[in-house]
């Protein structure tokens, strides 16, 4: 199946159809921005680049970029505790990964593996990413698998309180067509980061420098997100369209053609 690169038009059309309410009791659940995700009544709305394991590599590159001290093991304790426990942690792969290997089929992880300078982590970080999320993964904590190729046609950057499933139909001259979009949530991601810098100071997660408090970390974790999200844009989505997606209360949305990729 060729890609269709989606119009403002498409992306309109699109998010009416894929748009839903954020679920209060899963607003804090991530899912990684790959638009392969099955359209389903559970999928987190709060899409991030790797979920929960790439979350853990933006908590840890902040440390790195900003000088943070920083103790990895309560770093991924106050993530479990923010998402409820590690039954709740979100991970995926894919159907063309090597199996028995946790987060092989993530293709942000995957450049994270290949060039963890372009991330600001060290390679003792990157180990202790893999290593957790093997062992949840070994203990019966599910991980997603993703199925078929990609074939997302534009990347959007959602703000509101609806979710937008990354999978749908579009009409185009030559019929309706199955499309795929890269999504982030940059609502959501925001207020989990404001929840995650209240959490890794109050549990010591992070020693800050001085004159630095809760509100410093939540800028530094978005400031890092984002060049996380750029980063890995760049290599998996060069060339595609980005779409503003700001939804209303009562769900109305605007689009705006933001750039490309």
């Amino acid at each position: 199946m060729n890609k269709i690169i989606l119009t403002k038009q498409h992306v309109f059309q699109f998010v009416g159809e894929s748009k839903y309410k954020v679920s209060s009791t899963l607003k804090f659940n991530s899912r990684c921005i790959d638009g392969r995700y099955t359209n389903s009544e559970n999928l987190p709305a709060l899409a991030v680049p790797g979920a929960d394991a790439g979350e853990l590599g933006i908590i840890f590159a902040t440390a790195n970029s900003y000088g943070f001290e920083v103790d990895m093991k309560k770093v991924w304790d106050s993530l479990i505790e923010l998402v409820g426990g590690e039954a709740n942690l979100q991970f995926h792969t894919d159907s063309h990964a090597e199996s028995g290997v946790a987060l092989a089929g993530c293709g942000h992880i995957k450049q994270i593996l290949m060039d963890s300078k372009a991330y600001d982590l060290t390679d003792v970080q990157v180990q202790f990413i893999k290593n957790q999320f093997l062992r949840v993964k070994n203990s019966g904590v599910s991980e997603i698998e993703l199925y078929g190729d990609h074939q997302e046609g534009a990347v959007l950057m959602i703000s509101g309180n609806w979710g937008v499933y990354p999978q749908g139909v579009v009409k185009t001259d030559l019929g309706n067509r199955n499309v795929q979009v890269f999504v982030y949530h940059q609502t959501l991601v925001d207020a989990r980061h404001r929840a995650l810098s209240k959490q890794l100071i109050q549990n010591k997660a992070i020693r800050l420098p001085d004159k630095c408090d809760e509100d410093h970390v939540f800028h530094t974790l978005s400031d890092v997100c984002e060049n996380h999200l750029l980063e890995t844009s760049k290599r998996l989505a060069k060339g595609l369209p980005i779409y503003s997606v700001v939804f209303k209360e009562d769900g109305e949305y605007k689009v705006e053609e933001i750039g490309e990729v």
